[in-house]
């Protein structure tokens, strides 16, 4: 009896070092485990992250919020000129200073859609505000150009899109691809110049200059524009006989642009629209347009809101009366 349980005791010694070692890799192969994806799970969260790779302030804005939805609108106000930035009335600074327009505030607002770190969806319309700083605002703008009487239409809303654009960064440089297409619904658009809509694709790229504080880059834009049939209005195609008007038919610009980061939220920021052409329907030449130039601020307000103050001129005949001040936004919210 003492033999077996000799016995007994002597094989549970001998079992005992097996038993704590299947314990001991057992517990060691979760841990590793658990090690192992908590560290993929950091890298792959590092690595998801847009602003690891878009460090712009104004790239990052253009981009849209990082929520999966949200309110995205890009935004432009053209004012008066230098002399009179606070007129109703602006000068065509890139055509002639006799040729006015009303100043406005225009530009998309919509809804973007986060499909991943780096893709974006939006779809939205564009609005138009004429004269937005004179008179009662819910009521129609005066016209008050030169030799013009009467007034406008305050308020449109019209031509939605849908659109596409893609942030990441290739050859050290920060990218942004966008596609957008345009469909015409104002009366004019569509009963006067037959016009069903416009597509366009756009390529910004944007390098660092050294560590100078300087960075450097360009937008590459190319445009389509689509028609439902020829112009049956008498007056436009009296016009398009005397060659004074030409339906557009495709467009290409390369803006050049620089910048200087005085710290995060501010920065000098310059525009050279000097490549910018237009070839017109039934005409095999590409016509440039008369080249722009823009001098401004950066300002940064947050992550996702981005604002241009900015003035804009010709540089082939630079004087205050062919000046536009202007401003661009990028706003989004939520």
């Amino acid at each position: 009896m003492n033999n077996k349980l000799l016995l007994i005791a002597a094989t549970g010694l001998m079992l005992s070092p097996v038993s704590l070692w299947a314990q001991s890799s057992s517990t060691s192969t979760t841990n590793s485990s658990t090690l192992k994806m908590e560290e993929v799970k950091k890298s792959e969260e590092k690595e998801s992250d847009i602003d690891k790779e878009i460090t712009d302030a104004r790239m990052r804005a253009q981009l849209g919020s990082k929520s999966r939805w949200s309110f995205k609108s890009s935004l432009a106000y053209s004012g008066g000129s230098v002399e009179e930035p606070f007129s109703g009335v602006r000068p065509n600074y890139r055509a002639s200073a006799s040729v006015e327009s009303m100043t406005s505030l225009s530009g998309d607002v919509g809804i973007n859609y986060r499909m991943g770190e780096r893709d974006n969806f939006s779809f939205g319309t564009g609005i138009t505000v004429i004269d937005p700083l004179h008179g009662d605002i819910t009521k129609p703008a005066q016209d008050t150009r030169t030799g013009r009487s009467g007034s406008l239409s305050r308020y449109e809303v019209s031509t939605p899109y849908l659109g596409w654009s893609r942030g990441y960064r290739a050859w050290d440089s920060q990218m942004i691809s966008s596609f957008t297409y345009s469909h015409a619904t104002d009366s004019d658009s569509v009963n006067i110049t037959k016009t069903f809509g416009a597509a366009s694709f756009s390529q910004t790229i944007l390098a660092n200059l050294g560590n100078s504080g300087w960075t450097g880059g360009t937008s590459l834009t190319i445009g389509k524009s689509f028609y439902t049939g020829d112009v049956t209005d008498a007056a436009i195609v009296k016009r398009m006989t005397a060659g004074l008007y030409k339906r557009t038919d495709m467009t290409a610009g390369l803006f050049p642009f620089l910048q200087y980061s005085f710290n995060d939220r501010y920065s000098f920021r310059t525009v050279f629209g000097y490549f910018q052409f237009s070839r017109y329907e039934g005409y095999d030449d590409n016509v440039q347009i008369e080249p722009y130039q823009s001098v401004g601020t950066g300002i940064s307000i947050t992550r996702d809101i981005y604002l241009y103050p900015n003035i804009q001129f010709t540089p082939k005949d630079i004087r205050a009366d062919r000046t536009n001040v202007a401003l661009s936004a990028n706003i989004n919210l939520f």
